[in-house]
């Protein structure tokens, strides 16, 4: 007896963006996501390069706020994202 195959289904164009829609708004990452609903994590990335969603649109820019001071040997950096969260880093 053969092993039954279980095949994923086929999307179209319109289907991978209204997933790309759900996955914004899970706020999961890409991994968790495939996961939750299913989804072979290498079509997710094949259309999300198709659809052009990995341009520049997720490039945050740093620009600093003060001039470093030189004298101190300790650094700290604050960077706040566009969806709210805040990094701070210290060294």
């Amino acid at each position: 007896m053969r092993k039954k195959e279980t095949r994923r289904p086929r999307r179209g164009e319109k289907q991978w963006i209204e997933i790309f829609k759900q996955f914004k708004s899970s706020e999961l990452g890409a991994r968790d996501f495939c996961r939750r609903e299913s989804l072979a994590l290498s079509s997710f990335q094949r259309w999300h390069r198709r659809l052009g969603l990995t341009a520049s649109s997720d490039f945050v820019e740093l620009v600093p706020t003060a001039q470093p001071d030189v004298a101190s040997s300790s650094w700290s950096l604050d960077v706040a994202l566009p969806n709210g969260v805040s990094l701070r880093f210290q060294g």
